[in-house]
């Protein structure tokens, strides 16, 4: 008896205890936790020298996430391999196989990769950082790395690498001395250095293995050697008894001013390096190492002894060129299509069948990346499945052009047609008659811009215009008034023409392409194409008047939307006005490019060439444009700068 009422006491205990536990959970109310993960203690001492181990362990508060730590931990000078990351509780661990260098001090970034377990709590910027000799190394480059062609942050990572290697295939061969990593604002810092010359690399680095090995990856490069030495930070009274190698140029800024305000990191004209010193500033108590104020770095951010440069980023035009696919989308219409422009002819021959003269018509694109030939002979275009011997250019693994012999099907498939629910009889069936398509591109919501001619393209290549089939009239009154216009080919586009008139604003046009108005190759004409539409108020219209000053050699001033596309461009060599006119009513912005080879485009850089992308400004601000006004602005073009301290736009009326 007393052993079952022990038993029943006992199984009610168990009950009580188990529904205890299932009632676990957070407490309600108070403050969310926002403080990021606290360190408590670490195995070695962080910033510790003597270092012989192939491990370190850092205890925190509490539990972290580690699922971004393998792609965001940055070594330098980097390790051939990974090092091995797990957690053991609230410690991590990190370990590695190779042999550490000698007298070398080594940083661990871990950027934003240091999270808390539950909320998400960043601790940011951590370093971790040990030496294996008798000091921690103090010297620092820092600065921004923009990409080249609009001046904005790369949207992948970006690397910066320094190589005590000043060979040109060093970023291709070997992994760098020392590598850092650009924030999302492009700012980046790398510390922790020993005294030597450098040459800076910026790299995409697409496979993560710290070589320019991938052609398609973004790169960027300085011209001069980085030389750093504690000698060079030295006060500006001593600054005539420095020793500099002839391959630097020195500039040493106001340090007065700037230990008053904001520092900018940026290179001089004539790819000149900023040598500063910045010993007035307590660093002991802050691992953090970018923090940003009013989008500048500070110079409470920086290391004691720094380089300060710009460094543009640039995609090359060696990237492979290779065939990505061939179509036959129409009977008559044979497609090539390149990855990027073609830099050779290409070579079409038949070869599962006979053609004789010019049986085809070769279509030029305006990006010369595809390549379109029409086949003017019907007993070749029947044929559903066409085989053509192709050679054309490749690149091998050692990026040179050589040509490819390649054999291409084009194969034709009719596309499906849509079956009637209702069954109709055979004789009531007739097969419509074959058209070509006439399509009007316009812009503007349908309304025709003042300024620009009517665009019209043609399904197929034309043989024959008959303007007598073509009507063009104005609405007045209920009146329609015929008006005088001029056809014109697009001069690449084969298919593409242009309509010009001399427009009337606030005005109702009647267009209309009757059968017979084009004729194609292939003798087939067009249906009947009725259009109406609108012509803009020419005061809806604002324009630009710019006025240009300090320009030497050649430019190209771009107009952009609010888009950042170029809606109008001049060409430019001296000073003077420029005018953009008939702009619609919204937000621009001003582009230059310094046009180094007079081409009229920008144009990228060669690393081995030893060639940087030309250099682009932008006006400061935007251009905000008002229907029936006009702006004046003043652009004075200063040589280094990648935007101006410029006067002020004018509205005038």
């Amino acid at each position: 008896m007393l052993i079952r009422l022990f038993n029943i006491l006992f199984s009610f205990f168990l009950l009580l205890l188990l529904a205890g536990c299932a009632k676990i959970g957070s407490p309600a109310g108070g403050p969310r936790d926002e403080a990021p993960p606290v360190i408590l203690k670490s195995k070695p001492l962080n910033r510790s020298v003597h270092f012989d181990s192939k491990k370190i362990e850092i205890t925190f508060d509490e539990y972290i996430r580690t699922d971004e730590l393998r792609q965001e931990l940055i070594v330098s000078p980097p390790f051939e391999e990974r090092p091995d990351i797990r957690m053991k509780g609230k410690t991590l661990i990190i370990e590695w196989e190779e042999k550490l260098r000698d007298s070398t001090t080594y940083t661990f970034s871990f950027g934003e990769a240091i999270k808390d377990l539950n909320e998400g709590n960043i601790l940011r910027n951590f370093e971790f950082v040990f030496s294996t000799g008798e000091y921690l190394d103090s010297l620092a480059v820092i600065g921004r790395v923009l990409q080249a062609f609009n001046l904005k942050p790369h949207e992948e990572k970006v690397y910066l690498l320094l190589y005590e290697n000043h060979s040109d295939s060093a970023p291709l061969l070997e992994i760098p001395d020392y590598v850092g990593i650009a924030d999302p604002k492009g700012n980046f810092l790398i510390n922790n250095l020993r005294p030597a010359s450098y040459r800076l690399f910026a790299l995409q680095d697409q496979n993560r293995n710290f070589k320019y090995d991938i052609p398609e990856e973004y790169i960027g490069f300085l011209d001069s050697t980085v030389y750093l030495h504690p000698s060079l930070f030295v006060s500006l009274a001593d600054s005539s008894d420095i020793s500099i190698p002839d391959t630097v140029t020195v500039i040493m800024p106001d340090l007065e001013a700037d230990l008053n305000g904001n520092l900018e990191s940026g290179a001089e004209a004539g790819d000149s390096l900023i040598l500063a010193r910045v010993d007035s500033v307590d660093f002991s108590m802050a691992d953090s190492v970018l923090v940003e104020k009013n989008d500048s770095l500070t110079l409470a951010d920086l290391a004691p002894h720094s380089v300060f440069v710009d460094v543009s980023l640039f995609q090359e035009k060696n990237m492979p060129q290779y065939l990505i696919e061939n179509t036959r989308k129409d009977r008559r219409k044979m497609t090539m299509r390149f990855n990027r422009e073609v830099r050779d002819t290409v070579i079409f021959e038949p070869y599962d069948f006979e053609a004789s003269g010019d049986w085809y018509l070769f279509e030029e694109h305006i990006m010369k990346d595809t390549f379109v030939y029409w086949i003017n002979d019907s007993l070749i275009y029947k044929k559903d499945s066409l085989q053509m011997l192709a050679t054309y250019q490749v690149t091998d693994s050692l990026m040179n052009l050589v040509p490819f012999y390649d054999t291409l099907k084009f194969n034709y498939r009719e596309p499906a047609k849509k079956v009637s629910r209702k069954k109709k009889k055979e004789e009531e069936t007739e097969e419509k008659e074959e058209t070509i398509s006439v399509t009007l591109i316009r812009t503007g919501g349908g309304v025709q811009d003042l300024h620009i001619p009517l665009t019209m393209e043609i399904q197929h290549p034309v043989s024959e215009i008959n303007q007598s089939f073509i009507s063009l009239v104005r609405i007045q009154d209920s009146l329609e008034i015929p008006v005088d216009f001029e056809l014109e080919r697009h001069p690449v586009k084969l298919r593409k023409y242009y309509m010009n008139v001399k427009w009337e604003g606030i005005t109702t046009y009647k267009l209309n392409f009757y059968p017979g108005a084009f004729t194609d190759i292939y003798g087939l004409s067009n249906d009947t194409v009725p259009a109406q539409f609108k012509t803009r108020d020419p005061e809806y219209y604002g324009r630009i008047l710019l006025n240009v000053s300090g320009v030497v050699g050649p430019k190209v001033v771009q107009l952009m939307n609010n888009k950042g596309v170029p809606v109008n461009q001049k060409r430019i060599s001296e000073d003077g006005l420029i005018e953009f006119n008939y702009l619609s009513p919204e937000i621009f912005t001003l582009k230059l490019i310094h046009d180094r080879n007079d081409n009229g485009v920008w144009d990228t850089g060669d690393y081995l060439e030893h060639l940087q992308p030309e250099e682009v400004l932008f006006h400061p601000g935007s251009i905000t444009i008002r229907s029936n006004f006009d702006m004046e602005v003043n652009w004075e073009i200063q040589a280094g700068d990648k935007s101006e301290d410029l006067n002020p736009s004018k509205e005038l009326q």
